[in-house]
């Protein structure tokens, strides 16, 4: 069975995220399925697989002041580029294609990855509505929706109740399991932390943690420090934060995966405050380094994490400071077995297993639009049990 991505998420994020997902999924993929990407130039060494053929594509004019005016020829140039290869199916990588074109249906089963419904809860996010309006004609158009929670196929059911006969749950894995730990900075390896990980804007409530911080000055270990895994910080941002004047705070942009794995090992806690999400990959990779995990109380979180997390409300500041305090301390109840127990989950969920269940996928989305057979009548996924 031949699949063709769309590759568009290789064009909008350099590594991490989505980007992660597909490069996982298809490396995964059992050698019956030969996987076709057609994606930017010089992404190829991101994806590994037997079968793989890459296909390239110019996605960019030759210098950016013309990219409005080359747009649409390049739009041209990939539709027919994509539409002439012979596939199965197609799988795109994202919710509208490479060079910000529209998702279409073509005479293939198409399938769409559904990730979370952030942009619909924190419409700040979209102020154009473009964001929300080009998922819902992808869900639309979809002969079959992976949701990668059971919180999001909920959520997908209440927001589209048409949709829930086409839909299915692929959960995520957790690159992270054998990836050697690089040393930590010097700035930490004498010091107990806690570590964050991921973009600190909006729904990603990093605002609360360093609250919680602050609120501990005077309080907490005087050589304690509050690790920052993520972009790199701007001038506004420093400023309205007041980061500069505080040393315990350690930023470590764009750490590599050996980098984050020796975090992870050597953190006194991982704190993931989020107040939304598709899935909270990052707290199963701290689990799976056997790291304690303080996160947000959110349905999803407990599908994740269940009961080998210490759970806080989002927005409670004194709770977070008491929970990163007593990580620091060493005083988390009941800290070792929840450790044990939580890298014995975080073990259960694995990118091969991602990969084999959309495999399924695969075969029954394209037995369901064989012509050479009658079509399947879909039988509706509860919304509850999945």
């Amino acid at each position: 069975m031949r699949i063709l991505y769309e590759g568009a998420i290789f064009q909008i994020l350099r590594c991490g995220g989505v980007a992660r997902y597909f490069s996982e999924l298809i490396h995964h993929l059992p050698e019956s399925i030969e996987p076709v990407v057609l994606g930017p130039p010089g992404e190829s060494s991101r994806i590994n697989h037997p079968q793989l053929k890459y296909i390239s594509v110019q996605t960019e004019p030759p210098v950016s002041w013309l990219r409005k005016w080359t747009r649409d020829r390049l739009q041209r140039q990939i539709i027919e580029r994509f539409n002439a290869i012979d596939t199965d199916i197609e799988h795109w990588t994202y919710y509208g294609g490479l060079c910000r074109r529209p998702i279409v249906h073509s005479n293939r089963p198409l399938v769409v990855t559904v990730l979370d419904f952030i942009h619909e809860a924190y419409p700040s996010l979209d102020p154009s509505g473009k964001h929300v309006a080009m998922k819902t004609e992808a869900i639309r158009l979809a002969d079959h929706l992976a949701c990668i929670s059971q919180s999001t196929f909920n959520e997908l059911c209440e927001r589209f109740p048409d949709a829930r006969h086409k839909a299915s749950v692929v959960p995520l894995g957790t690159s992270l399991e054998n990836i050697t730990p690089a040393p930590i900075p010097s700035s930490l390896s004498r010091s107990p932390y806690v570590l964050f990980v991921g973009r600190r804007n909006n729904y990603k409530n990093f605002q609360v943690v360093w609250d919680a911080w602050c609120k501990l000055r005077g309080r907490r270990p005087k050589d304690a420090k509050l690790a920052i895994v993520g972009p790199p910080m701007k001038r506004r941002e420093a400023s309205a934060l007041n980061f500069n004047d505080d040393p315990s705070a350690v930023l470590l942009p764009n750490a590599s995966d050996e980098l984050l794995r020796g975090l992870y090992e050597q953190a006194n806690a991982f704190i993931f405050p989020s107040k939304a999400e598709g899935f909270g990959l990052p707290s199963l990779e701290a689990m799976c380094a056997g790291t304690p995990v303080l996160v947000s109380d959110l349905p999803v979180m407990h599908e994740v994490v269940g009961n080998d997390g210490y759970y806080f409300e989002p927005d409670d500041v004194d709770t977070v400071a008491d929970m990163m305090l007593a990580s620091l301390e060493n005083r988390l109840p009941d800290r070792d077995r929840i450790v044990e127990s939580g890298k014995a989950r975080a073990s259960t969920f694995r990118w091969q297993a991602t990969a084999e269940r959309m495999a399924e996928v695969y075969i029954d989305v394209a037995d369901e639009h064989s012509p050479s057979r009658p079509k399947a009548t879909a039988h509706p996924v509860s919304c509850s049990t999945v």
